[in-house]
């Protein structure tokens, strides 16, 4: 019997619309009245994810950054991990070698480093490669909500932040170059101790080897009581993956990339055919 369902946000509960449908709202709803527990898990930062909850009245747990924190359903934040300050070092002088777009999500918010318009326009592309039946203009406004939450900073100022009380939980860049991102990738890796993720292959993120969303997907279930065979995770992406290999109830989309629909359990639905929500609606209707 499902007890608790963990669901990823953008390509899975978001559809290309940007919204949550009212199907995956009504059969979330519908479980959580059945006394199942679900949670979001997304790479977002809370204060990126706070806004749908409010919207569409939705109150429940959340896997945010990742797996850098867990939150309970008022916003407290119930587990947290974050980065060795050195590794955080280490890591950004890598990316500096091949790209100058450092995203880093911090205990003081979100730091970025200045975009330029060649950049924003590059990252549009990326995420319309990835989700062809979003439009350029709603990829646009999107990216343009979240950087306006960001903190603009030089990089020269790194020093002085790791010399903070700062915490930091995860670390974004990009590249156009797929080839040069592979490479990064191996570079960081060899660091050691860290969890090296992507949306696309044009991406990375890195957090600590600990703050993946199965492994604190898992060590929350268990502080509640709920074996590994009693949870449900959807999701679509790369940094999905560690919740598809702890949880075998796992159900990808049916627009997830071939890595995660190799190792899910089940393929549901699209994000723009209400996947999630068939995928919750077959599950209750089977307990």
């Amino acid at each position: 019997m499902i007890k608790l369902i963990a669901s990823d946000m953008d390509g899975t509960l978001i559809n290309s619309s940007h919204q949550i449908s009212s199907g995956n709202l009504s059969a979330i709803r519908r479980a959580q009245e059945s006394g199942i527990e679900f949670a979001i898990a997304t790479g977002r930062d809370y204060s990126m994810v706070k806004p749908f909850l409010d919207k569409y009245e939705l109150k429940c747990e959340a896997i945010v950054m990742n797996g850098a924190e867990y939150r309970d359903c008022n916003g407290e934040v119930i587990e947290s991990i974050g980065i060795e300050k050195s590794k955080v070092k280490a890591v950004i002088e890598e990316i500096l070698k091949e790209s100058s777009i450092v995203d880093i999500y911090t205990s003081e918010g979100i730091f970025t480093t200045k975009y330029s318009k060649e950049d924003f326009d590059n990252a549009v592309n990326r995420i319309k490669e990835f989700n062809k039946e979003m439009t350029k203009d709603n990829i646009i406004k999107l990216l343009t909500e979240i950087r306006e939450k960001m903190i603009e900073f030089h990089i020269e100022d790194i020093d002085k932040m790791i010399s903070s009380e700062i915490v930091f939980y995860k670390i974004i860049t990009s590249h156009k170059d797929k080839y040069i991102i592979r490479n990064l990738k191996k570079k960081i890796n060899e660091i050691g101790g860290l969890a090296v993720a992507s949306t696309s292959e044009y991406d990375i993120e890195v957090n600590d080897i600990q703050a993946q969303k199965g492994l604190i997907l898992a060590k929350v279930a268990e502080m509640k009581g709920i074996e590994k065979d009693e949870v449900m995770v959807l999701g679509d992406s790369f940094n999905d993956y560690s919740m598809f290999t702890e949880f075998k109830n796992s159900y990808a989309m049916k627009n997830a990339i071939d890595e995660i629909k190799k190792i899910a359990t089940y393929v549901t639905e699209t994000n723009n055919n209400d996947g999630v929500g068939k995928a919750i609606e077959k599950v209750l209707n089977m307990q």
